[in-house]
């Protein structure tokens, strides 16, 4: 029985770490932008190395603020087999992640992505595929499940990253705040691409459904913006 057809729910699994930086920062941006279908996603986020029940960085909840996630209740908590299995998509923050994941469930690669190949892979899909982006589709695990498969198709075909490491997002634990910063630039960056594609091939043709969506992209986008310039000023 295949992941789709044993569970009603698209799991999504964020992976870092120590699970109390990027990816619960990632998991709550998601959680907050694809809300419009929150009975169909189920949302967490592991550390390959984490130390359960830690709270977040004071950093790291701020930004999450800062990009209307909800840091409140995140305590980190292990990456474990059992969780690898029962993901849907698994987006991890380094390669060194995606590796990690793939060491303990080696066909888990294909439903396995940083969170910025994600994104250029998304945009190469679109690129190369138009015409799925154009069809009705239900809402449903089996869509989102094709539609994963189909980015991941597409690897291979982009040729946006000049350095392998474009793919990561630095670590930003005990770091600067500018380090800080710049990952939650990027990781809201990706996560909004990640949550508009999402919902838009699960609800193409929706007219309210788009119109929240866009206003969601709106707010995201003022927030990147208003960080970037905040940061420059800080300089």
């Amino acid at each position: 029985m295949s992941q789709s057809e044993s569970s009603s729910e698209f799991v999504v699994l964020f992976v870092c770490t120590g699970n109390i930086c990027r990816s619960p920062i990632a998991e709550q941006l998601f959680r907050a932008q694809t809300g419009l279908l929150s009975g169909l996603i189920s949302t967490s986020s592991a550390g390959t190395y984490a130390m359960s029940g830690q709270a977040m960085t004071e950093q790291a909840a701020a930004l999450s603020r800062r990009y209307n996630g909800d840091p409140s209740q995140h305590r980190a908590s292990e990456l474990t087999l059992a969780r690898i299995k029962e993901a849907n998509l698994i987006v991890t923050m380094t390669r060194q992640h995606r590796a990690e994941v793939v060491s303990m469930l080696p066909r888990a690669s294909r439903k396995t992505f940083t969170l910025r190949e994600l994104d250029r892979l998304i945009g190469t899909y679109r690129d190369l595929e138009p015409e799925p982006w154009d069809l009705p589709r239900l809402a449903s695990v089996g869509t989102l499940d094709a539609f994963i498969l189909g980015v991941a198709a597409k690897r291979g075909f982009s040729t946006s990253v000049v350095s392998p490491t474009d793919d990561d997002i630095l670590d930003p634990y005990r770091r600067s705040q500018e380090v800080y910063d710049e990952a939650g630039l990027l990781i809201s960056q990706s996560i909004r691409e990640l949550s508009q594609a999402i919902i838009t091939v699960t609800s193409f043709g929706s007219k309210t459904k788009r119109d929240e969506l866009s206003q969601t992209g709106r707010i995201v986008s003022d927030q990147s913006r208003s960080a970037q310039r905040q940061r420059g000023n800080d300089d």
